[in-house]
């Protein structure tokens, strides 16, 4: 997969948001467990380079526990998006919903 990633004349990445966002929830699936029904992310490109991502997910009806462990979620985030912007992201926020 191609991530076209580009500066306009203003010097603020142009990149194709909807790549991104699924190679985010492919990274975030692969990590979680079958108790999840639903991973979606969004994210937004500031016009100063930073990037800042939102990641909700959504649990199956009846799971009254669950457990997930954030930190290894933001860490393999963080990494994706260094290898593929080669930009660190500014925050990354993880929500939950049933």
């Amino acid at each position: 997969m191609y991530i076209s990633v580009e500066r306009n004349n203003r010097g603020s990445l142009d990149i194709e948001q909807y790549a991104l966002n699924k190679l985010i929830q492919f990274t975030v699936n692969s990590s979680l467990n079958k108790e999840v029904k639903d991973v979606s992310v969004l994210t937004h490109l500031h016009h100063d380079n930073l990037i800042y991502v939102l990641i909700k997910i959504t649990l199956l009806d009846g799971v009254r526990k669950i457990e997930i462990d954030e930190k290894s979620i933001n860490k393999s985030v963080e990494e994706i998006i260094i290898k593929t912007l080669d930009l660190k992201p500014k925050n990354i926020a993880i929500a939950y919903s049933k």
